[in-house]
């Protein structure tokens, strides 16, 4: 009569394994189940990364270098086995250090889109030299450090169509995006500063594929660098210039903007910068 054998751990049902680590926080699953055995690691990198979209936003909650390490582990362990990923969400306080991101986009040549939040405090040259590997973008949403970081999508990522940008805007740099990107059809400006001039760059029609541009929360400097909406009169007559342009650009659908009303997050924008 065989004798019956003790259960191991190493034999339960990956599915169910990944079952039960899906209620787990991400602390949790980093401290734990990937370092127990190779099947539980297998479960483990299905759970947190077997996803169309490869989120990293949770990263912003891993205060401790030790529990950042062991995350930056298993997405490298991760990049070789899971390859479904079509989008990349990256963190807003942390982003994974330099070669690790480097890594992750070398082996990630097939990305569509990549969103950095708009509120990100982090340098962005890592993504600045990521983009060179992500040549299929197609959507990309960032905050915005300068001309050069335009060039840079421009020269490697030619196919965007969707584009989200948040910093401070001039004539030279509207006009980079809209030489860069002609067949551009969703433009995102939200809470950014842009000169009067800048904007009218931005309305010249040359834009003939834009179906939706946003301008919420948005900072709009005069020749001295004024708000224009401390002016009243200058202000109305700025905002039916501007509505009377966005009238004229045939292909728009939707325009998103703060120019019809008081908006107080744009009136707590132009006292910040004061």
């Amino acid at each position: 009569m065989k004798k019956p054998t003790n259960p191991q751990w190493n034999d339960l049902d990956p599915f169910i394994l990944s079952k039960i680590f899906s209620h787990l926080s991400l602390e949790n699953q980093l401290r734990g189940p990937p370092f127990v055995c190779h099947s539980w690691l297998s479960a483990s990198l299905h759970t947190v990364f077997n996803h169309p979209n490869l989120d990293l936003r949770s990263l912003q909650s891993l205060d401790d270098d030790d529990d950042v390490a062991r995350y930056t582990q298993l997405l490298k362990i991760a990049i070789k086995h899971c390859k479904n990923w079509v989008s990349i969400n990256l963190p807003c306080k942390k982003l994974p250090d330099f070669y690790t991101l480097m890594f992750v986009a070398e082996n990630t040549p097939n990305i569509s889109s990549v969103a950095v939040p708009c509120e990100a405090s982090v340098d962005v040259y890592p993504i600045f030299m990521a983009v060179m590997y992500w040549k299929n973008l197609r959507i990309f949403d960032s905050p915005f450090r300068g001309i050069q970081m335009i060039r840079q999508l421009v020269d490697y990522c030619g196919g965007i169509v969707e584009l989200g940008l948040h910093g401070e805007f001039s004539e030279r740099e509207v006009s980079c995006i809209i030489e860069g990107f002609p067949g551009l059809k969703v433009l995102d400006l939200s809470k950014s500063t842009l000169s009067v001039n800048a904007l009218g760059v931005l309305l010249d029609g040359r834009l003939r594929c834009i179906k939706d541009l946003s301008l919420l929360h948005c900072l709009f400097v005069d020749e001295d660098g004024k708000d224009v909406r401390e002016d009243y009169v200058k202000f109305k007559a700025f905002r039916l210039e501007v509505l009377d342009k966005i009238r004229g650009i045939r292909s728009l659908k939707r325009f998103l903007h703060c120019l019809g009303k008081s908006c107080q997050q744009c009136a707590d924008r132009s006292l910040e910068d004061k």
